[in-house]
């Protein structure tokens, strides 16, 4: 057990129980946004820097043609696809997958990390790890969850926050999901019967 699976346990425990920590965490990210106090969250504009974990407001280019989409990702940036920003959209995953997948990250890139503007935690100026999709693609698919794989045109995102490397426990705690069409149940129950199908 690495620092995310460690640091959840003990905000857990500091609110009492997980949703209540959910609740706690969720509402310090939302004020967070506009407070300058707060240096682990920054407002940015820029693509994708990889390994940073962002949120942000989306809507899809052929929005009437999907089924479902998910109007405020959480993602974890990997190496860039095309010309779009790409990652691993968080929200998609289930709670034990996601926090796994983040604490595995987090021990390997362990080095970089801490040696990684550790006095300020300031995310537009910590450097970027190294995430490529072959390797992600391989790491969820062992799960069934590689559809959590999504790429993003960057012109339709609005509203990007990037978090630190520090508050990456927070952000696995964080509920900003906002599913259009469905809710995560069904997003699950349908990719869970595709694996089936399909291993």
């Amino acid at each position: 057990m690495g620092y995310v699976k460690k640091r959840i346990r003990e905000l857990t425990r500091e609110y009492g129980n997980r949703a209540a920590a959910t609740t706690k965490i969720t509402e310090w990210f939302n004020e967070s946004i506009n407070d300058k106090k707060v240096v682990e969250t920054k407002s940015t504009r820029g693509r994708f820097q990889v390994g940073k974990i962002y949120t942000f407001n989306y809507s899809p280019k052929y929005i009437k043609e999907l089924p479902w989409f998910d109007e405020n990702p959480v993602v974890l940036a990997i190496e860039e696809v095309g010309k779009n920003d790409f990652g691993v959209n968080l929200n998609l995953l289930p709670t034990k997958v996601k926090e796994q997948l983040l604490d595995d990250v987090y021990e390997r890139m362990a080095g970089i990390i801490k040696n990684t503007n550790a006095t300020t935690k300031d995310p537009l100026n910590e450097s970027q790890l190294t995430i490529s999709y072959k390797g992600m693609k391989k790491y969820l698919k062992k799960f069934g969850y590689d559809f959590a794989l999504r790429q993003y045109i960057p012109s339709n995102k609005k509203d990007q926050v990037v978090i630190s490397y520090s508050k990456w426990p927070e952000m696995a705690l964080c509920d900003l999901m906002e599913l259009n069409n469905t809710n995560i149940r069904e997003v699950l129950t349908k990719f869970e019967d595709y694996f089936k199908k399909n291993i």
